[in-house]
C-alpha cells in the first residue's frame, strides 16, 4: 500500500512532535449498512505486530493487516483547517472531517 500525503495534510502532521516508536495507526473496517462503506480512523500510537509500516516524507504510518483489505493499493491523505483530514483514492473518497485521535495516555 502507498499513501501519498498532500501538502497541507504534511504541513499539518509536522506540528506533531512523535516519539521514535509512533507514528499514525490507520484503521479501516469495510462496513455494510444500507449502503456500503469503509470506516476509517487515524490515531497517533506505537507499532503493533501485526502492522505494515509505511513511511512517507518522514511519517510512519501503521497500518493493521485486517485494515489493508478494505483501503486500496494507493489513499490520498489530505487537510483542511476546520474540517481536519481527508482520506481518498483515485476511484472514491473514503471521508472527510477525520480528526487525528491523540496517543492513548497510560
Amino acid at each position: 500500500m502507498k499513501i501519498e500525503i498532500r501538502d497541507a495534510a504534511l504541513e499539518e502532521l509536522s506540528k506533531i512532535q512523535f516519539s521514535n516508536s509512533e507514528g499514525i495507526r490507520i484503521l479501516a473496517e469495510f462496513v455494510g449498512t444500507c449502503s456500503i462503506a469503509t470506516d476509517i480512523q487515524l490515531q497517533i500510537e506505537e507499532k503493533q505486530s501485526d502492522d505494515e509500516v509505511i513511511t512517507e516524507s518522514g511519517v510512519n504510518f501503521f497500518v493493521p493487516e485486517k485494515s489493508l483489505e478494505s483501503l486500496p493499493s494507493i489513499i490520498f491523505l489530505d487537510f483542511k483547517p476546520g474540517f481536519g483530514y481527508k482520506i481518498s483514492s483515485a476511484e472514491e473518497t473514503f471521508g472527510y472531517n477525520f480528526k487525528l485521535k491523540p496517543r492513548n495516555v497510560k
